[in-house]
């Protein structure tokens, strides 16, 4: 796979500040080079169809890690629940409600986090480490039981069709960042969505918070498989997290007129959470829902990078980049609509004013298909 990395946003990852320039950026593209020794395992199953394994995948979120004695460029990166695809839906008996079915080629591949390292024009995979419990028993990223929190409401197909076991500890990661306090790491999921801190050194757990675990219960809204999608440690400290898309707060999201998505910041020291509202691009989409979000990166106090990315109502992909300022944005907790129903059902953004919801402000810096 390939990784890309642009001048302006590259070098507020690496610490040199909100190097937001005005002068155009361009594209450049680094080969990842894993060894076949990182390869996902196949299953007796599938072994004589795919000999080697499955490629891994690394690129659901990359955040920076320093730099090698050489100069080179060290980096974290997190790979997702591992090698899956849509299935048909999937009816435990003739008369059952079908319900929506994933397959796993390999289901009890462990989420992984790994050290890279940018070195001329490829990005060589020096290590990779299995997520785990505190106790150091290994994670998978088979759905999550029914009515436990992050569950997707998925059941998991594996390589005969036949039926997987749930797993309450499983986790579909998509950011990574690093803690300035004390060298761990930050990961973002979107099963529950959870945030979860992870020993560098190990891989094991050693927090997590969930909706209504440490987390704004609200957050068990989230569109299936559109949890949290990037995260930022900040300066001081503080986790911000991006959910993907607007919350499904009454089952018919399709037809919600919800204008922002929610940011959510977590005070590790002390537990504090404040939520903020992301104004999307509405004009953009045939529907709210389609709006999403993807990484996020740190541009100094109360400001963030991230990518708005989705398909407009004209079926054209873009991939926007936009500075975000969070300075006069108004924490969402205990913010209603004037119903007392949650503020997704409030339709545009001058509404939400009138209720004293001041949105955090953003500025377009590029759109990447715009740049090839």
């Amino acid at each position: 796979m390939t990784s890309r990395f642009l001048p302006a946003a590259l070098a507020v990852l690496l610490g040199a500040g909100p190097a937001l320039a005005a002068e155009a950026p361009t594209v450049q593209k680094y080969l990842v080079e894993a060894p076949a020794s990182a390869n996902v395992p196949a299953p007796a199953a599938l072994a004589a169809a795919f000999p080697t394994g499955f490629p891994l995948g690394l690129g659901s979120g990359v955040a920076y890690a320093g730099r090698d004695a050489d100069g080179s460029i060290l980096l974290w990166a997190v790979g997702d629940r591992g090698p899956n695809a849509d299935a048909p839906n999937y009816r435990a008996a003739p008369d059952a409600k079908p319900v929506p079915a994933k397959f796993f080629p390999a289901p009890d591949y462990a989420p992984s986090i790994a050290k890279l390292r940018l070195k001329g024009d490829a990005v060589e995979v020096l290590e990779v480490k299995p997520l785990r419990t505190a106790e150091g028993k290994l994670l998978s990223g088979r759905p999550i039981p029914a009515g436990t929190t992050g569950s997707t409401g998925e059941t998991g197909l594996g390589p005969d069709l036949g039926v997987l076991p749930m797993d309450a500890d499983g986790v579909d990661p998509e950011g990574i960042a690093v803690d300035p306090t004390d060298g761990n790491l930050w990961l973002c999921d979107e099963y529950g969505p959870f945030l979860i801190k992870v020993e560098a050194a190990t891989g094991k757990i050693l927090n997590k918070f969930a909706p209504g675990q440490g987390l704004p219960e609200i957050l068990a809204k989230r569109q299936p498989n559109r949890g949290f999608e990037g995260l930022a440690v900040m300066p001081d400290g503080k986790v911000i997290a991006a959910v993907q898309s607007i919350l499904d707060v009454d089952g018919k999201v399709k037809a919600s007129k919800a204008p922002f998505i929610r940011l959510v910041e977590l005070d590790p020291a002390t537990g504090a959470v404040r939520m903020f509202a992301y104004p999307h691009d509405v004009a953009i989409y045939k529907k709210n829902a389609d709006a999403k979000l993807g990484d996020l990166t740190a541009a100094g106090p109360g400001r963030l990078v991230t990518v708005e990315q989705a398909k407009g109502a004209d079926k054209v992909m873009r991939n926007t980049v936009y500075v975000v300022d969070l300075a006069k944005a108004t924490d969402l907790a205990g913010k209603t609509a004037p119903d007392g129903s949650a503020l997704e059902t409030v339709a545009d953004l001058a509404a939400l004013e009138g209720l004293g919801v001041v949105p955090a402000a953003k500025k377009r810096l590029f759109d990447l298909r715009e740049l090839g």
